[in-house]
Parts: structure tokens; sequence; C-alpha cells
């Protein structure tokens, strides 16, 4: 595991270990730990692509998403049970809520807060999360400000322009459009390969077979 994936592992990793401590673990194996923090994103990756899949149908843009397609990815996944089937549901008249209803009270209830009293640590009483009282702890000013435009903060509003120094194009971005095109000019078009014709397509065997020419046998 290199790259994007081992930092989001790395990420994942502490709040599977807070949902274990709350929920009466007092430790875990390495491998078993790994296992579960794969699991657990493997369980978001398929709520993300399912919210963003009823988005599309629903409103024609996967980034136009609303509170029922997420509601409508928590069904697909099963998180919403008891459920009537579709068809039960249109016989009786009314819709079953009663898995909806359960999700709702758990979020709402004491297990949710034990979660959360023990993501924030250190006393943090502002932070939401254990990432967020980290942040916290190691910035001087009680800021996160250090942390903007990286995967732990929050996204740039404007990205800087690359300047250059001692030369007549200000920046990267007015040298690539200026240059850009003339490369393209420059660039020498290659006649387009055709395919070799390799020995066995030649060969006896292959006319033993059959084989008459290309994506040709006879039968």
């Amino acid at each position: 595991m290199a790259g994007q994936p081992a930092i989001f592992h790395a990420l994942l990793r502490p709040s599977i270990l807070q949902i274990l401590r709350a929920t009466g673990y007092h430790a875990t194996r390495g491998a078993v730990l790994d296992s579960l923090t794969d699991l657990a994103a493997r369980y978001l990756s398929a709520l993300c692509e399912r919210t963003a899949a009823h988005a599309v149908h629903n409103h024609g843009d996967a980034g136009d998403f609303s509170v029922v397609d997420v509601r409508l990815a928590l069904q697909d996944a099963g998180a919403l049970l008891p459920e009537r089937v579709a068809a039960e549901q249109l016989w009786r008249g009314d819709e079953d809520l009663r898995g909806l209803d359960d999700f709702v009270r758990w979020f709402s209830g004491p297990r949710m807060k034990e979660l959360l009293d023990m993501g924030r640590g250190d006393g943090e009483i502002d932070a939401t999360d254990y990432l967020s009282a980290l942040k916290k702890k190691h910035s001087k000013t009680a800021e996160d400000t250090k942390y903007h435009g990286t995967i732990i903060g929050r996204a740039l509003d404007s990205v800087a322009e690359v300047q250059v120094e001692g030369g007549a194009l200000g920046s990267v971005a007015v040298a690539v459009g200026q240059l850009g095109p003339q490369l393209a000019r420059r660039s020498p078009r290659r006649p387009p390969r055709r395919p070799r014709r390799g020995r066995l397509q030649d060969g006896p065997v292959m006319r033993a077979m059959g084989w008459q020419g290309p994506g040709l046998f006879a039968l």
C-alpha cells in the first residue's frame, strides 16, 4: 500500500480504534485493525458511489446530491433495516420507516454521544473529531490555517500562480499559453504504424488450421 490509499488508510485507522474503544475493546492486533479499516473504507466508498448514482438519476449531476440520495444509498447498503418489500408497502399504502427511525435514534442516542466524546480527546470541547482535536493541539494559534490546501485541511479558494523570475514570461500559465501552440506545430506527426504480420500467421501451422487472412479461418 503506497501513495494516496496509504494516506487515507492512515487517517481512517484512528477512527476505527476509537469505535472499538467505545464499543468495549481494549486491544487489537495490527492485522485485525487493518482489515477493519479496509472494510470501513470499502463501505464508505460503496455509499459514496451509490449516492452519486442516485444523484445522477434524480438531478443529473453526481455532485448535486441531497439527503434523499444519501438515504437511498443507505437503503441499498442495508443500513435501514428492517424494511418491508416495495410490493408490500404499496399494498399497505404506507411507507415502512422503521429502519429509518431506528437509524435516527441510534445517532441521537448515548452510543453516538460516547463515540463523539471518545473522538475529541484531551478535553477538546470545540473539536468534533480526533483530527480537529489533533490539529488544534499542534497549532500555536489554535487555528487550522496552516493546513489549508492540504489533504487534512480546507481547500484553497484560488490556486496561486507559479511565478517565473528573470524572464519575459511572468508565470507558468502564461508560458504554457504562449509556447503550447508553438510546440504543438513543431512536433512532427508520425504516420500510423501498420500492424506487422508475425511469422506464426504465415507459417504452416496456421495454414493447416485453415487460416485465410486476418480474422478468417476456413470452417
